[in-house]
């Protein structure tokens, strides 16, 4: 039932056949461009073909596979060389078996070849590779990230060949000779020439735009964000994006900027909302960027750009707006440094910014922006998720930590702006009173040099690091007072779980911060770098249990009061349709 679809069509063959005569079969009834084989137990990310057909269309490729993911029975992965050779498609096989290739090079190969199976088996798709290099195809892989997902299983299977296979010796010996014929001198420097080519393709998405159908009664909303780290901002987003789904939106992902992945990645967040997802550094060479997200926008009829970041896509502004007038924007703005540069560069651009805290409000009012272009809606949290409950025993067992601890707890990004170093200078003010536990969660530049210092403090299991963690809640339920010492913040989305959860918190006078921790009611208020009176709040707190047990109570009343993710969700909602029918 999940294949009828218009344009699938389902051919059934009597008998045994090989693998490769199966794919012949099918490639032979394929009307299409292009063929992308795929075994019945294996699978291929949301975004592969998309982002395959766009090189080969853009940028005249022949050829285009990605690195592999085994799962199942295997974890192992198989990196890819971005534009491999004739040379180096000899010396080994570097295109999956997934690859999107031109069914004209296929004809023009003779198909693929079988031998047997067994010890007559010889790999069909390597050959056959080799033979389209040797042709004169330009291959291209997408290295950066694995779009296929191929099974592995402990018993024979589709994915398992039997174990009499010929070692890989063989395997090469056996496809070169096959297409001896091709593998002459002229080749093998033809195929060095066409990988330094660009090829400059006229009307390079002709074919693209001139084939989507774009859903007139599902509003395409495209956000433009720097990167997908672990952290507050993009657990907001998420949340953003998968409401605006469930209304009937459809959601675009577009990333701009590279990242280490020790950073910590969130993409599984947005996956929730949608599966369309590009993360440009990871399959595009950067000059081919503006072309990409012109693309999206045209064919995936996008009625709002929302920026949040992306400084790529704030300088594109001046060109889309000219392409598209009646595209709408809205910028979102977290604190007053950073990209509000691009925002003040790109104003006249830019039909409502939203603001989560009053700070920033202020600011653009200052800056000279129009208050009808200027929306703040105070971010907020699901309370049922978020609410209080006793501290998990069995976390606080895996973790050796004696029940009666007073755990004092920092969540958030491994960076310069949230000062994790400092929780550690606070951890080491109070390293005399054995009543207290240290505990860090968080990915990001900083997580390794935090975890050496950790090393060095002697603190042992008093202070540890436990990196990102799955699911927050269960962390942040065992802290006892959260602590964050921010140099610069927005509205953490870590302080308003907290609260939600009634637990107390200690930060940083910053930013959007003043307006969730009430003075000596819900927590207290420090100087940013002030970590003597960090730490004298957390001691007053652990020596005070009654006044601390009145703290998180009103902690949770306060959240109940001022917190309601579904108030934010929805006035977000309000703000989007509004900016769509003005």
């Amino acid at each position: 039932r999940a294949l009828q679809r218009p344009k699938t069509r389902i051919y059934f063959r009597e008998g045994r056949h090989f693998v490769g005569d199966n794919r012949n079969y099918g490639i032979s009834q394929a009307r299409g461009k292009y063929i992308c084989c795929l075994d019945a137990d294996d699978l291929i990310r949301p975004t592969y073909l998309e982002k395959a057909v766009f090189l080969l269309e853009a940028q005249g490729y022949d050829v285009v596979s990605t690195s592999i993911q085994c799962f199942g029975d295997s974890a192992v992965y198989y990196g890819m060389w971005r534009f491999p050779t004739l040379a180096d498609m000899v010396r080994g096989n570097h295109v999956s078996t997934c690859a999107v290739f031109r069914k004209d090079l296929w004809k023009k190969a003779g198909g693929f070849q079988d031998t047997g199976i067994g010890r007559d088996y010889v790999y069909e798709d390597w050959r056959l590779w080799i033979r389209f290099s040797a042709l004169g195809a330009r291959i291209a892989n997408i290295v950066e990230e694995s779009l296929f997902r191929y099974r592995v299983h402990s018993e024979s299977s589709l994915s398992k060949q039997d174990e009499t296979v010929p070692p890989l010796a063989r395997q090469h010996e056996a496809v070169v000779t096959f297409n001896d014929d091709v593998l002459t001198d002229e080749a093998f420097r033809l195929s060095e020439d066409r990988k330094r080519q660009r090829i400059q393709v006229l009307g390079p998405l002709v074919n693209l735009l001139s084939r989507q159908t774009p859903d007139a009664g599902a509003p395409t909303v495209l956000i433009a964000l720097p990167f997908l780290f672990v952290g507050g901002a993009e657990r907001l987003l998420s949340e953003m994006s998968l409401h605006l789904r469930t209304r009937g939106y459809r959601i675009v992902i577009v990333t701009t900027v590279p990242v280490d992945p020790k950073f910590g990645d969130s993409t599984e967040w947005f996956e929730r909302a949608t599966a369309e997802i590009f993360h440009l550094p990871r399959f595009l060479e950067p000059e081919w960027w503006r072309e990409f997200i012109f693309y999206l926008i045209e064919t995936k009829d996008v009625s709002l750009l929302w920026l949040a970041g992306s400084v790529v896509v704030y300088d594109l502004l001046p060109e889309i707006k000219a392409e598209w007038p009646g595209l709408k924007v809205t910028d979102l703005l977290f604190n007053t440094v950073g990209h509000t540069a691009s925002n003040r560069k790109h104003r006249e651009l830019i039909d409502v910014t939203l603001v989560e805290n009053r700070e920033v409000h202020d600011w653009l009012l200052k800056a000279g922006e129009n208050p009808e272009k200027v929306l703040l809606i105070p971010s907020g949290v699901d309370l049922e998720r978020y609410r209080p409950g006793p501290k998990p025993g069995r976390l606080l067992e895996e973790l050796g930590i004696d029940p009666s601890s007073f755990i004092v707890g920092f969540s958030g990004r491994m960076s310069e702006e949230k000062s994790p170093e400092s929780f550690l200078e606070i951890a080491d003010r109070c390293r005399d009173d054995s009543r207290f536990v240290f505990l860090m969660t968080g990915a990001g530049p900083l997580a390794d040099s935090v975890r050496q210092r950790i090393d060095g403090m002697g603190l042992g299991d008093r202070l540890r690091f436990l990196g990102k963690v799955e699911d927050v809640r269960q962390v942040l339920a065992l802290y006892d007072v959260l602590v964050l010492p921010s140099r610069l913040d927005g509205r953490p989305v870590v302080v308003l779980e907290s609260l939600a959860m009634g637990v107390p918190v200690v930060a940083s006078r910053v930013g959007g911060v003043p307006e969730l921790v009430r003075e000596g009611e819900t927590g207290f208020l420090c100087e940013s770098g002030d970590v003597s009176g960090f730490a004298d709040r957390v001691r007053w707190l652990a020596a005070h249990p009654q006044e601390h047990r009145r703290m998180k109570a009103a902690a949770r009343a306060f959240a109940e009061a001022e917190l309601d993710g579904r108030r934010m969700l929805q006035r977000y909602e309000e703000a989007i349709r509004g900016v769509l029918i003005s």
